[in-house]
């Protein structure tokens, strides 16, 4: 038996009936985050990009575009752009097993298939939980090389478990689904050369828009090399290389605990790439201590991050918004003058204000190899002499060891989605984690135009 297939069947044995409550929370939490952050991305420059490119306006569909003014498209357009919007300001989901973002490629799948076909939540539930077993278990054997080799784990892995729930969606069987999967692998992409600029959110679009292809085509009788994964030419050797990687950790333990559990998935609290959360966290504990530190009184700063997270996120002098999110050193600054990060500090015209400019210049990173990859330090010195140090260990954000309650992601949603619901913000939030198993989807995700009701 292929690798696709095995990877089809376990996928398929993923059902509804049998999945705990604790998942399928999990999951209603998943479908509210990933919405929220994708109506608060849904003004992104590089969306109005891809909405001309596609002529979304010269064909128009019947799924909702996210918080984009009443314009709908098809399926794979609305995946396309929603998947875009999801992750257009960094601050969707995180899996340390997946060294990305979980939900971004997925959750814009289902909920485009769930309002195009009229599916209940719990049909869109299970296909969730499908597709994040599928990827982040593929990253259980391919990380962290897949990683270090400069491939975006979201995109590169992402696409499959956009596959994967497609299939579930689509009620494809295992020969079907394993077509699928052999077609996503002729089209998984995805650079770290891009991080910082528009095209990194646009490969999470393009991973769950391809996913989506390929499970559409597989049900249309597509055929496709069904050892695509571990061929000489295939994705295992192409993507990682001879000797990198083990498909034996992919395929085993399937009926041990859910990925979705644990690890399990933790939601941002910052706006920004995760590997710098660690450092954002150390500095929240120092300016806890010590209150907020003026940026003139601040004669040095020093971070220590895992060189692995160090790779894309040392950026001394950021150039605009977007790369201001990558670059550890404004990071911990902003952290340490303002006593948070939010969306509004990543604004091109005012991000670099005059204090932060002077200050990026007294900031220093450099990286560790200490076993735990998630450890930030952060050191700093006073003018007058004094030295404040903190260190922080978070795993991407908040996870089953420190959970963000139902209350504070409300919170997140609302300041997400605000500009684009209005006042009914709460309570399309409140509608996602109350979603019964039986509850249909397409009126509440027709609510999502951004024209406020």
């Amino acid at each position: 038996m292929t690798f696709a297939q095995e990877l089809a069947r376990r996928a398929m044995s993923i059902r509804l009936d049998s999945l705990p409550e604790d998942a399928l929370h999990i999951g209603r939490r998943a479908f509210a985050d990933t919405v929220g952050v994708a109506l608060a991305g849904s003004d992104a420059p590089c969306l109005d990009a891809i909405e001309e490119a596609l002529a979304i306006a010269n064909a128009p569909g019947q799924v909702t575009l996210w918080g984009r003014g009443g314009r709908r498209a098809s399926i794979l357009h609305a995946a396309m752009v929603n998947g875009t919007a999801a992750h257009a300001l960094d601050f969707d989901d995180c899996s340390t097993t997946m060294g990305g973002h979980p939900s971004a490629p997925v959750v814009p799948v289902v909920l485009a298939l769930a309002e195009a076909h009229g599916a209940p939540a719990g049909k869109a539930l299970e296909a969730w939980v499908t597709g994040v077993e599928v990827e982040t278990r593929l990253a259980r054997g391919l990380l962290p090389h897949h990683y270090e080799k400069g491939w975006h784990p979201t995109a590169t892995l992402g696409v499959f478990g956009a596959t994967a729930a497609a299939a579930r969606m689509l009620d494809l069987d295992e020969a079907q689904t394993t077509t699928a999967l052999a077609v996503a692998v002729s089209m998984a992409s995805g650079l770290k050369s891009n991080f910082g600029t528009p095209v990194k959110p646009m490969h999470v679009g393009q991973a769950a828009h391809n996913g989506l292809m390929a499970a559409l085509v597989a049900r249309r009788g597509m055929s496709a090399n069904p050892e695509a994964f571990e061929h000489t030419y295939g994705f295992f050797n192409l993507f990682n290389g001879p000797g990198t990687f083990d498909a034996d950790a992919i395929l085993s333990d399937w009926d041990g605990p859910l990925e979705v559990l644990s690890p399990g998935i933790a939601i941002k609290q910052h706006p920004c790439c995760g590997s710098a959360h660690s450092a954002i966290d150390a500095a929240l504990r120092i300016v806890a201590a010590e209150g907020l530190l003026p940026a003139e009184a601040i004669a040095r700063i020093d971070i220590r991050t895992h060189e692995r997270r160090l790779a894309h996120t040392n950026r001394p002098a950021p150039r605009s918004g977007l790369d201001a999110k990558f670059s550890v050193q404004f990071l911990t600054a902003r952290a340490l003058t303002a006593g948070r990060i939010r969306l509004a500090d990543f604004d091109d015209a005012r991000f670099l204000t005059p204090e932060i400019a002077a200050l990026l210049p007294r900031v220093s990173a450099t990286g560790h190899r200490e076993a735990d990859a998630y450890r930030g330090e952060v050191r700093v010195t006073m003018t007058d002499g004094r030295i404040f140090e903190a260190s922080a260990s978070t795993n991407f954000g908040r996870g089953p060891l420190n959970p963000m309650s139902d209350a504070e992601l409300t919170e997140k949603f609302t300041d997400c989605a605000a500009a684009r619901l209005g006042s009914g913000a709460a309570g399309i939030c409140a509608a996602f984690l109350a979603l019964a198993p039986e509850t249909p989807l397409a009126p509440l995700l027709a609510q999502l135009t951004g024209q406020e009701h």
